[in-house]
């Protein structure tokens, strides 16, 4: 897929109250010729910023980030494996420059900020305390994140890169700095992107005396070109002036001196013309519409242009209260192509009447009747017109979308490289659709399923006939956030509107809730709040509980399938440590059964103990030692092996060597697309994962859920692709909120208020 952004940059240096737009250390580059296939469709931006006493001059600078987009084209494989390639490279460089440098006492740290233009996406790669904001009409992301990104390049041979992904959109703001001003806050970057051009940048250089180096990206439609902005900076009365720019280029219009094109009139001006000018003849033009008309239909007697002037003076306050009104406004603007048409048709009917009627009483019609013709007479005209257009514009488009997509599968049979081949599938998917949304014909349908078919194989994807299970849903008041299955089959399923567990029981006939069930927010002794997780507790459990439920301040509940029994809360007292707002919970997928704990805000994960009765506890990891966790939303565990997914559908992964070592940590644990036409790397190419889970046996796999796509990816413990499971067409149309998969490989999805099921293997 080609890229389909443009990004305009503007570098900002200032220095000693000077400011210019020559950046020392940006450095922007497009694939060379001989780059590799999977760098060419991409588009490079580096910006290093060298701290300490052994500075590079800008030449220099200029000269080795030459060198290192050269190997960042040059590198094979995934965007994020070349983006840590040339993370070494300069590594090495200045490891080794400090280290000659170093009986001098110079030494020179790297920032290095990466980012590759791909497609609708950006990708950034860290090194360094260095500052990206992403800033859209919505929101401001922070993606600072020294303990991620570290301390710098040339210190040592290990080093950290922080990689982050985001869809590009238009309105959209990114902003890199290696040190913002104290005066860059939230509050001054929510309304940029609202902005003119020249007032967003005043009012992110307002009150700046300081030294500042900064790079701005807007990103607007194109076709992956990357231009540098380079206005004129005039430093006067404290503030800087910039003459107003365009974000995009403007396009070219072909002028010609001696053709001056007509544009033609609004309706509401040609109502205006005749309520300003009741009884004046205008002589046709030569773009008049009704300009063949016989002259005689032209002219008006005096008595007609009588007729008409009281016509006028009639219609005149209430043709008014109709034109300003907000309905005419919108249809003058959206039908002013066809305004010259209904501007002589209009002045024509108005002549016709005029000759038609034997004399001037005969218009002495009730008020309400004259309202009704000043509004049906040019609506009418203004409908049929645009229908006629319409229907001839949705025409040729559905045309030329559809003989685009036959000529790219031409294209595809001889296509012998697979990329290549499925990149033409792939664009011929995207034209039928295009074809689809402007007419449904058999033979469009014919082809979109015939192409769907083909992109399926390609994209290891198998269809689900899902079912619902409840006839009429759980209710409006229930949004599903786990399921949970025991061994019996029945579902336990968290409505995460109250914070309470619902059960379905199941029976030869199906699902049936148990209404009597209680399990859930209780005051008592000890109070237990809404619950934010659940897991099914192992059938060898001592007191035969079957859910365990967790709230956000870590008091735990003990559920019974047997309704005599009272729900069971307790808390673990045995912590001395603070701990933030419980996340998540899992289990492990064999004895001993531990539960483990997700603490995001204090980036931890607790254990506690089975043998404990869940009790009395640990640390998995403490945040001296813990990746980074804020944005951690569930995790999983499969003996020695904790996985943890991050918001943007990225994997950590956490290995235990022995009982006494402490976790080893890989972030991103990196996912393998071994599908054609796709990157293997830190995230799968289309896919945003929110939910996830490990399936133990038979054949161990990690399922995880894309909510928004309705799609189930199944990988392997080493986070290898192997298949992707999605509804057939019509079945489900919401975003889905949980799942859970069966020992028999049963799936069971959530969606909106009801839960459907498939079986993944038949």
């Amino acid at each position: 897929m080609a890229i389909r952004f443009n990004l305009n940059i503007l570098p900002i240096f200032q220095q000693a109250g000077k400011t210019v737009s020559a950046l020392p250390g940006l450095f922007i580059a497009s694939p060379p010729r001989r780059s590799s296939r999977r760098r060419s469709q991409e588009r490079l931006i580096l910006h290093l910023k060298i701290e300490g006493n052994a500075p590079l001059s800008e030449t220099a600078q200029q000269q080795l980030l030459a060198k290192l987009a050269d190997v960042y084209f040059q590198t094979e494989g995934s965007t994020t494996s070349a983006l840590r390639n040339v993370t070494d490279v300069l590594n090495k460089y200045l490891l080794d420059r400090n280290y000659r440098a170093a009986s001098r006492g110079l030494k020179g740290l790297g920032y290095l900020t990466q980012i590759v233009l791909r497609e609708d996406r950006i990708l950034y790669a860290q090194c360094g305390p260095s500052y990206i904001y992403v800033i859209t009409p919505d929101e401001v992301k922070d993606l600072h994140d020294p303990d991620l990104s570290g301390t710098g390049l040339g210190v040592g041979k290990v080093f950290k890169v922080r990689y982050h992904q985001e869809y590009i959109q238009k309105n959209q703001l990114i902003i890199i700095t290696p040190k913002p001003p104290e005066t860059w806050t939230t509050s001054v970057f929510k309304n940029l992107p609202r902005m003119k051009f020249s007032a967003l940048v005043q009012r992110l250089l307002h009150k700046i005396e300081d030294n500042l180096e900064a790079v701005l990206l807007f990103p607007v439609d194109g076709n992956g070109e990357v231009n540098v902005l380079q206005p004129n900076w005039e430093l006067g009365a404290g503030a800087v002036k910039l003459p107003e720019l365009d974000l995009e280029p403007e396009p070219e219009v072909n002028r010609e001196p001696e053709k001056i094109q007509k544009q033609p009139t609004p309706p509401i001006q040609i109502v205006e013309e005749i309520i300003s000018e009741p009884g004046k003849t205008t002589p046709p033009r030569e773009d008049d519409p009704i300009g063949d008309i016989p002259e005689i239909y032209r002219k008006e007697s005096p008595d007609q242009a009588g007729l008409s002037k009281r016509l006028a003076s009639r219609l005149a306050p209430i043709v008014k209260n109709i034109t300003e009104s907000t309905v005419w406004s919108a249809l003058s603007k959206a039908f002013s192509a066809t305004g010259g048409l209904f501007k002589g048709a209009w002045r024509w009917i108005l002549s016709l009447i005029g000759r038609m009627l034997p004399d001037e009483q005969l218009l002495d019609l009730p008020s309400w009747t004259l309202s009704l013709i000043a509004v049906l007479v040019p609506l009418i005209m203004v409908v049929f017109g645009s229908f006629f257009y319409i229907k001839r514009g949705r025409d040729h488009l559905y045309q030329t979308h559809f003989a685009e997509a036959q000529s790219l599968l031409t294209m595809a049979e001889y296509q012998d490289d697979p990329a290549e081949y499925y990149q033409s599938i792939a664009g011929a998917m995207n034209e039928i659709q295009s074809a689809r949304s402007y007419q449904q014909t058999d033979e469009v349908e014919e082809l979109y399923q015939s192409i769907r078919m083909e992109l399926d194989i390609l994209d290891r994807i198998t269809r689900l006939n899902y079912q619902p299970l409840f006839s009429r849903g759980l209710g409006v008041d229930v949004t599903i956030s786990r399921i949970v299955v025991t061994p019996w089959n029945d579902l336990y399923m968290l409505n995460e509107d109250n914070g309470t567990v619902i059960w379905a029981q199941s029976n030869p006939d199906g699902y049936q809730i148990v209404s009597d069930f209680s399990c859930g927010p209780i005051d008592g002794h000890v109070t237990v709040g809404p619950l934010v997780d659940i897991v099914p507790l192992p059938t060898s459990q001592e007191d035969q509980a079957t859910i365990l439920g967790i709230d956000q301040n870590y008091t735990m509940i003990f559920c019974y399938a047997d309704l005599n029994e009272i729900p069971v809360m307790f808390e673990d007292t045995s912590y001395t440590l603070g701990r933030g707002p419980a996340k998540a919970i899992t289990m492990s997928s064999s004895s001993p059964y531990n539960l483990f704990i997700l603490d995001p805000e204090k980036r931890a994960i607790w254990i506690e103990y089975q043998n404990q009765n869940y009790h009395e506890g640990s640390e998995y990891f403490g945040a001296i030692d813990s990746p980074e966790m804020a944005d951690a939303l569930e995790l999983a565990t499969s003996g020695s092996e904790m996985y943890i997914l991050h918001t943007d559908g990225y994997i950590t992964k956490c290995v235990t060597e022995g009982i006494d070592s402490n976790p080893l940590c890989t972030t991103p644990f990196e996912f393998t697309d071994p599908r054609e036409g796709h990157e293997s790397g830190a995230f799968i190419s289309g896919a945003n994962f929110n939910s996830f889970t490990i399936k133990s046996s038979p054949g161990m796999a990690i399922y995880m859920l894309d909510s928004e796509e309705q799609a189930l990816y199944r990988f392997s413990t080493h986070l290898e692709l192997q298949e992707q499971f999605l509804p057939m067409d019509g079945v489900i149309t919401k975003p889905a909120t949980a799942f859970t998969i069966t020992m028999s490989d049963r799936v069971f999805l959530a969606v909106d208020d009801q839960v459907y099921t498939a079986q993944l293997i038949p």
